[in-house]
């Protein structure tokens, strides 16, 4: 029989090697994972401004108005209603629902903010309708870290009243 001088397997310093290579190129996948979810993100709210967009839409053809944010909300009178306040979203937009107009009204997908902005790297949907400024409505952006409007400008031409149905 013949034996084998040199002993079979890897050495500790191949082992690390690999090891260091799998660890970059994990890490190289994970930054790509993390940017395509926040553009996923993004893309869901924009299509959720459209749903949304068509709703009001509806909402006004059918009640002649838009309601003003005091009207549905004091703890927001007079301000923006966002999808996070009062307690993750069963308020919000809440006209919607209770008129038949949405069975839910969509929300932002993280919706952890807590005011405008506040605090920073949180993302919430945001409304108001006030007579005489029209119809405003937003949400934050993951890609460039600012408010995106839909549509592009606020809606001078809706009716924002006071009154419910």
């Amino acid at each position: 029989m013949k034996y084998l001088d040199k002993k079979t397997g890897f050495t500790l310093i191949e082992l690390l090697v690999v090891v260091a290579i799998i660890g970059v190129l994990s890490s190289v996948v994970l930054a790509s994972l993390t940017s395509v979810r926040k553009k996923t993100r993004d893309s869901q709210r924009a299509q959720d401004m459209q749903t949304i967009y068509t709703m009001l839409t509806q909402y006004s053809i059918e009640y002649g108005h838009i309601p003003i944010t005091s009207a549905y909300n004091d703890a927001n009178s007079g301000s923006w209603d966002y999808s996070s306040q009062p307690t993750n979203a069963p308020t919000f937009m809440s006209f919607l629902t209770t008129s038949g107009i949405a069975k839910q009204v969509p929300v932002d997908p993280i919706n952890n903010m807590i005011g405008d902005g506040i605090p920073a790297d949180t993302y919430a949907y945001k409304y108001y309708c006030y007579s005489g400024s029209g119809l405003a409505l937003g949400y934050k952006s993951e890609k460039t870290g600012g408010w995106v409007y839909y549509p592009k400008y606020q809606e001078p031409g809706w009716v924002c009243s006071g009154s419910l149905p």
